[in-house]
């Protein structure tokens, strides 16, 4: 990707690039979802250990490649792809955050030949025992954001001071993302969100609407950063 790039496009895994949360139907089929999902809501569990009981949880035999198999039978929007390459071929950098996991992610993207899309996750650990322990190559202490693998950091380690920034969401791991981007495409929780706390975007059913918008405003250069998020960039900067 061309380094001298100022636009960078960051997106969202579960929910978004999939239809379904892969991580959250995993763990409702092999292990037990509630009441941990609704405790992690209500602020009654913080992320880190949410992930760790729902690792806990899941059945004897559960493997990396059950995970795999049933990744690769979830649906995808197929407008994802297109808008990946759009990207590649414009030398716009594009990256996925999410609060995800290595182990279904990656299979996806390579269902997709998307494999060079840098993922920025979570990751499973498979013991020679068959216990499964999440890892946090991604973690911050110094941001408070919704997620174990902290989407505001990664994305700061990826652009330049005077980046604009896309952000593509639509939950509440993707609250702190939003906020320090300029150009947000939100559904679901995200869009509510924004919505609440004024915050600019375009709200977006699939990929295609993402696709269509950025396509006829990145030709006409109809792209600016967005000052509150420059500033909480900055800030970000400075506590890193």
């Amino acid at each position: 990707m061309d380094k001298k790039s100022k636009l960078y496009v960051f997106s969202d895994f579960d929910g978004t690039v999939t239809y379904k949360d892969i991580g959250d139907e995993i763990f409702k089929e092999y292990g037990q979802f509630e009441p941990f999902n609704s405790q992690l809501k209500n602020r009654e569990i913080d992320i880190k250990d949410y992930w760790r009981i729902l690792c806990s949880s899941l059945k004897s035999g559960t493997s990396e490649q059950t995970i795999i198999d049933y990744s690769l039978s979830v649906d995808i929007d197929p407008w994802f792809a297109k808008l990946a390459n759009y990207c590649k071929d414009n030398n716009i950098p594009i990256s996925v955050l999410s609060d995800g996991f290595e182990s279904y992610i990656k299979p996806v993207l390579d269902k997709l030949e998307l494999s060079w899309i840098p993922v920025f996750c979570n990751k499973l650990i498979f013991n020679d025992d068959g216990s499964i322990e999440p890892f946090y190559p991604y973690a911050s202490e110094s941001c408070d954001c919704f997620c174990a693998s902290c989407k505001r950091n990664s994305m700061l380690s990826q652009i330049p001071v005077d980046a604009i920034v896309v952000f593509i969401g639509d939950g509440y791991s993707d609250y702190c993302a939003a906020e320090h981007s300029d150009i947000i495409f939100a559904k679901k929780n995200l869009a509510a969100y924004c919505t609440e706390n004024k915050i600019p975007h375009y709200n977006f059913s699939n990929f295609f609407d993402v696709y269509r918008i950025l396509t006829e405003i990145i030709p006409k250069k109809q792209l600016k950063t967005r000052n509150q998020a420059k500033q909480l960039r900055n800030k970000a900067y400075e506590t890193e």
